[in-house]
C-alpha cells in the first residue's frame, strides 16, 4: 500500500463493538459518541453480524461509517478472527453465514446453561437473551454478565476463568467454519479481509499461512499488542503488500479496551483506510 496516497481521513477506528453484540453502547449512541471525539472514519465491527448497519438504516451518520463485521473462524481447532470491511450487506454468502452463527450461537448456549446447572448455577435462557442483542446473538460475555448479575461470580473475569472460558468445565465450543471459507464469504461479498489482533493467534506462524490463503491486510495496532508486535506485524504487511488497520476493539467504557479515541493510525495504515474508504464509495454509489 503506497504511504503517499492523500489523506483527508486522519483519525479512525476500525474495530468497535455495540450492543448488536457483545458491546454496550446502541449503534446510534456509539455513532454519537465517535462523533464528538471527531473521528473521521469508523467501523462498527460486531461478532458474526451485519445488523448494526440495518438498524441505523439510510440516515447520515454525520462521519464515514466503512461497514465492517469481526467473523469467527478457526484453524486447526483454534479460534481465528477475521475483520471484513466494505462488504455488500445484502451479499447472499454472508446473511447465510451470519444466519447460522445467530442459530448456532442459540444452541451453544442452552448446552453450556446445562453444564452450568451441574455446578448449581440456576441461569435461564430468557434471563440471557434479556441482555443480548437486538437479534437475540448470544456470545458468552451475556452469559458471564448474568452469573455476575446473580452473584455467582464478582467478575466477567471470574465467570471465564472458572467456568465458560475455552475448555472450562462450563465451555462448549460454537460453530465455526473454516479461515478458508471464511475467506472465500467474505471475498464474494467484495469485502477485504483483515485478520484480527494477530498477536492473540494461538500459533504466530499462521499469520504466514493465512498470507498464502488470500488474506487483504492485517490489525497491525490493537491494545493487546506490544510495541514490537506493532512493528513486526506492520513490516509483514509492507513486505507482502497488504492493507494495514488500527482499531481499539472497544466494547464499552468498563472494558479494558476502552480506548475508543487515541488509535494510532501510522502512514500507512491512513493510506489504507484512505484507499478503502474510497473503493467502497465508488462502489456503493
Amino acid at each position: 500500500m503506497n504511504a503517499n496516497y492523500i489523506n483527508s481521513i486522519k483519525k479512525i477506528n476500525l474495530h468497535l463493538h455495540t450492543n448488536v453484540s457483545d458491546g454496550a453502547l446502541t449503534p446510534r449512541a456509539l455513532i454519537e459518541r465517535s462523533r464528538a471525539i471527531g473521528l473521521d472514519l469508523i467501523s462498527i465491527t460486531d461478532h458474526d453480524t451485519t445488523d448494526a448497519y440495518r438498524l441505523l438504516g439510510e440516515a447520515d451518520p454525520g462521519l464515514r461509517l466503512l461497514p465492517g463485521i469481526e467473523i469467527s473462524s478457526q484453524h486447526e481447532g483454534n479460534d481465528v478472527h477475521i475483520l471484513a470491511y466494505g462488504y455488500d450487506i445484502d451479499a447472499p454468502g454472508l446473511n447465510e453465514l451470519t444466519e447460522m452463527y445467530l442459530i448456532g450461537r442459540r444452541d451453544r448456549a442452552v448446552k453450556m446453561l446445562d453444564k452450568l446447572s451441574e455446578f448449581g448455577i440456576d441461569i435461564a435462557l430468557d434471563e440471557v437473551v434479556a441482555v443480548a442483542g437486538s437479534r437475540e446473538l448470544i456470545v458468552r460475555p451475556h452469559i458471564a454478565q448474568v452469573m455476575v448479575s446473580k452473584g455467582y461470580c464478582a467478575t466477567k473475569n471470574e465467570a471465564f476463568e472458572k467456568y465458560i472460558g475455552n475448555f472450562k468445565p462450563a465451555y462448549y465450543p460454537k460453530p465455526e467454519v473454516s479461515v478458508e471459507t471464511a475467506l472465500d464469504v467474505i471475498h464474494a461479498s467484495g469485502a477485504w479481509a483483515v485478520i484480527a489482533h494477530p498477536g492473540k493467534l494461538t500459533d504466530p506462524s499462521y499469520l504466514d499461512l493465512f498470507i498464502e490463503m488470500g488474506i487483504d491486510g492485517i490489525e497491525v495496532w490493537h491494545p493487546d499488542h506490544s510495541s514490537a508486535q506493532a512493528r513486526d506485524f506492520s513490516a509483514k504487511a509492507l513486505k507482502h503488500q497488504l492493507l494495514m488497520t488500527a482499531g481499539s476493539d472497544f466494547h464499552g467504557e468498563q472494558d479494558r479496551h476502552n480506548l475508543m479515541d487515541i488509535v494510532p493510525a501510522s502512514a500507512e495504515v491512513l493510506a489504507a483506510v484512505n484507499f478503502m474508504w474510497s473503493e467502497y464509495s465508488c462502489r456503493a454509489r
